[in-house]
């Protein structure tokens, strides 16, 4: 296949999971022969994802933030594709590419259905979809939102060159705002007193958190990198909400790191419940305190086997080798 110039567009100013599937993107892509840069729409100033693609010798770019930048940009460049994530990105990404007669390819990652302001873009970028070459979503309850053809893309991880973690911790890892879950994690450490619990993230309801917090919940903020922290967690736990097909996930258990999550979104293609994780009704909070509290005594062997499970899954079916030649056909045919 002919090498092209994709740009891989997104509007970000913090790390989470729509810059970790950007930065696999980027890399898996990178890896395959193609010639990729990374987009901001702004430059909010530090971002821990330019860091990283620095590191990987990945090309990047700012711009101002407005329409007209963006638009005379791709029409001096002239990418092959643009590869849009997130809803600004989205909404003016689609509109430059169309004027611009480039090929536009949009994936929805939002699992959960915004209110306000934010719901207005939602809204927005979903009839926009329109004029996309192609869509994909993360999970097929995104999907059904989405006007017209979708096809599903599942997130994916590279597994090249990951230690296992070998770490006890209870973690969660994410965004702190509603849709996550973690005012359930925080009830989660109050009910099980003899157990730590440790959260990695930052949003909206961290400082009610911080007002409220249990002494067995350690709230260690964002971290610029996670691939510091995986090492030492044991158990990730997702009660969220809303869900597509989370990254944590996804990155957790690369490293061998079961996961414990009620069954929202597209999880249930991840977790095997009972195989290399547990999938738990949303909300039920006696079924979550009881696996954490059974997880918490199981021998060092079975803890073995868990994680042989969880790398196996990730290698057969979520990695960068499955998921970027297909990728790279799609990127082919709206090329064309």
């Amino acid at each position: 296949m002919q090498k092209h110039n994709i740009w891989l567009l997104l509007d970000s100013s913090k790390s989470g999971g729509i810059e970790s599937h950007v930065q696999q993107l980027s890399e898996g892509l990178t890896s395959h022969g193609e010639q990729v840069e990374v987009v901001f729409m702004t430059d909010y100033g530090h971002h821990p994802l330019r860091d990283r693609l620095d590191t990987l010798g990945i090309r990047h770019t700012s711009l101002d933030g407005t329409f007209s930048t963006l638009y005379k940009t791709i029409k001096q460049q002239q990418p092959m594709v643009v590869h849009t994530h997130g809803y600004k990105a989205g909404i003016l990404g689609r509109f430059a590419a169309r004027l611009n007669r480039i090929a536009c390819i949009s994936t929805y990652h939002a699992g959960e259905i915004a209110t306000g302001k934010l719901g207005f873009y939602d809204w927005l970028d979903r009839f926009t979809a329109c004029l996309s070459n192609k869509n994909f979503a993360v999970s097929p309850q995104i999907a059904t939102r989405l006007p017209g053809q979708v096809a599903l893309f599942d997130n994916f991880v590279n597994t090249d060159h990951l230690s296992d973690a070998t770490g006890e911790q209870i973690a969660f890892v994410g965004r702190v705002s509603e849709e996550k879950g973690p005012d359930y994690f925080k009830a989660l450490a109050s009910l099980l007193p003899n157990l730590d619990f440790h959260l990695y993230g930052e949003g909206p309801q961290l400082p009610e958190l911080q007002k409220q917090c249990p002494k067995n919940l350690i709230l260690h903020g964002q971290q610029d990198d996670m691939s510091l922290v995986w090492s030492n967690i044991g158990l990730l736990v997702l009660p969220s909400r809303f869900e597509g097909l989370p990254m944590a996930a996804l990155e957790a258990m690369a490293r061998g790191i079961p996961v414990l999550a009620f069954n929202v979104g597209a999880l249930n293609k991840l977790i095997d419940h009972g195989f290399n994780g547990w999938l738990i009704e949303p909300g039920n909070m006696d079924l979550l305190t009881k696996q954490v509290s059974a997880w918490s005594t199981f021998s060092e062997q079975h803890k073995q086997c868990l994680q042989s499970a969880c790398k196996s899954t990730i290698k057969k079916q979520f990695s960068s080798c499955v998921a970027i030649p297909k990728l790279i056909a799609d990127y082919q045919q709206v090329v064309k």
